[in-house]
């Protein structure tokens, strides 16, 4: 049962790096359009004190793997919470100068990519909900298999930061 549930979600996980991988280039092959609109906007600080929260969510996260799931699976959801708090608050901040989705490619490839990816942790903190209230002490299959998609989302995310914010503002 291990086995057929980790091949499944790596199966499922190969589908995702794959759209992921299409949005990234969309974004890297628009960037000199938008490269001006970017550089202005973004704010690499703040954006770097999220990422640090959901990359410490992997660490949470295989420690809920290991030992005393219910606690490190609250913080795993905590962080992962603290970043989307923090992806909503730079989407506010770009919507009240006017960056839409609908306002050029910047605004198009930016939210999508992104937006995509923070459904993506929104739906592994859901799941991640159901596990705590479900969890024992024991390591089980299910803890395993979505820690890899908690695992991909982060990997996913350093590969956006990396290229919309560092590439773009460094």
């Amino acid at each position: 049962m291990r086995q057929r549930a980790r091949l499944a979600m790596a199966m499922f996980l190969l589908s995702e790096a794959v759209f992921f991988f299409m949005l990234i280039a969309a974004f890297v092959y628009f960037r000199a359009a938008s490269l001006a609109v970017a550089a202005a906007n973004l704010k690499l600080g703040a954006t770097a004190v999220f990422t640090a929260c959901l990359l410490a969510s992997s660490f949470t996260m295989w420690r809920a793997t290991v030992t005393r799931i219910r606690a490190w699976l609250g913080g795993t959801i905590l962080l992962g919470g603290v970043f989307l708090v923090g992806q909503g608050s730079e989407y506010l901040r770009l919507f009240r100068q006017h960056i839409t989705i609908s306002q050029g490619l910047f605004g198009t490839t930016f939210f999508t990519l992104t937006g995509l990816h923070g459904l993506h942790v929104l739906v592994g903190i859901a799941l991640l909900a159901i596990l705590l209230g479900l969890a024992t002490e024991r390591r089980s299959v299910a803890v395993e298999t979505i820690a890899l998609y908690w695992y991909f989302v982060d990997v996913v995310w350093v590969a956006i930061f990396a290229i919309v914010y560092l590439w773009t503002l460094l």
